[in-house]
């Protein structure tokens, strides 16, 4: 599988702007800066972008794990907490944290863990990263469901 993406940047680096799409449609022309917005005008930026494809990537291996493991999902929620530090002149990522949490039978606590952790080792995405990647997990649980 390959993926597209097309970046086009304008100006300066602090005053400039770009827009980036997607081969699939689904991004078109969305406004990204080096900040967080420019104006009042909607505005992402790379490194927001990489916490949503972190986020995305996670809920996906989470939901495609609990399926393996027996697991079935109302939802499964991942937010993505991505700090980015200013370092000897030059700008890093130094971690991420991610919060799962799904709707979980009581009696399936401990394979949801397992699921989970399993999901974030297996997410294409976070391995791709060099960066540490610390995850927590927390089950809404339905307790009227009967263990399988």
């Amino acid at each position: 599988m390959i993926r597209n993406a097309v970046a086009v940047w304008k100006g300066g680096p602090g005053t400039g702007e770009g827009t980036v799409s997607t081969s699939s449609g689904v991004i078109n022309n969305a406004l990204f800066s080096f900040g967080s917005g420019t104006g009042n005008e909607p505005c992402t930026n790379p490194s927001e972008m990489l916490a949503a494809a972190v986020a995305s990537c996670v809920s996906l291996m989470v939901a495609k794990e609990m399926a393996k493991a027996g697991l079935k999902d109302e939802y499964v929620k991942t937010e993505s907490q991505l700090t980015l530090e200013e370092k000897e002149n030059h700008w890093e990522i130094t971690g991420i944290q991610l919060n799962v949490v799904a709707i979980v039978p009581e009696v399936h606590v401990k394979k949801f863990q397992h699921v989970a952790e399993s999901a974030k080792a297996k997410c294409p995405i976070s391995r791709a990263l060099k960066i540490p990647i610390k995850m927590t997990v927390r089950e809404e649980l339905k307790t009227n469901i009967v263990a399988a």
